[in-house]
């Protein structure tokens, strides 16, 4: 079954520096990409919640420095600054692979402002900060909502992923790997 509009959505963004909390607090890092990437795709404004996708990361990256969070108490994301190193993705790192991706507050973390927040489903050797991303949204998993853990939290970030993964295995989905986007 192919995507169902107004899927396919594509995003053609950068990786920018987030709260941090995706690597150490869950064990599950994220790219994040500018929330106004999000917002001016063609996905229903207002619907936060978790996506599913395809993600392709590209060009070159740097080392992300990290202030405090201008509020203190964490709810903004800190004041980053990307050095620039130009290393360059690996090849095995640029391939087109699943993603999941968070939109909206984080209601578990209490944020004062949204954030898109991408899982691409691989293991990466080095943090990509500064470099391209380009994402397929293919669909729509479930809304945003509060947890009482952090581990229920990440049990059902691991059931997005087993979704993901399932929805991704057909047929429809797979043609998307070879969309001229991806090239």
């Amino acid at each position: 079954m192919p995507p169902v509009p107004p899927y396919p959505v594509f995003i053609d963004s950068h990786v920018i520096g987030g709260f941090g909390r995706g690597s150490s607090d869950l064990g599950i890092p994220t790219a994040n990409i500018p929330p106004s990437d999000f917002v001016a795709s063609n996905i229903p404004k207002g619907q936060t919640g978790i996506y599913f996708g395809l993600a392709q990361i590209s060009g070159t990256y740097g080392t992300l420095v990290r202030q405090p969070s201008p509020d203190g108490n964490g709810s903004k994301p800190p004041v980053t600054e990307i050095i620039q190193t130009e290393n360059s993705i690996r090849p095995e790192d640029g391939v087109v692979l699943p993603m999941v991706m968070s939109v909206g507050w984080n209601p578990f973390y209490g944020n004062s402002e949204p954030s898109a927040e991408v899982h691409v489903v691989h293991k990466f050797t080095d943090q990509f900060y500064g470099a391209n991303i380009r994402l397929a949204v293919l669909g729509y998993i479930r809304p945003e909502r509060n947890f009482e853990s952090v581990d229920a939290l990440i049990e059902e970030i691991m059931n997005d992923i087993r979704k993901a993964k399932e929805f991704l295995a057909e047929d429809g989905y797979k043609q998307i790997e070879s969309n001229e986007f991806f090239k």
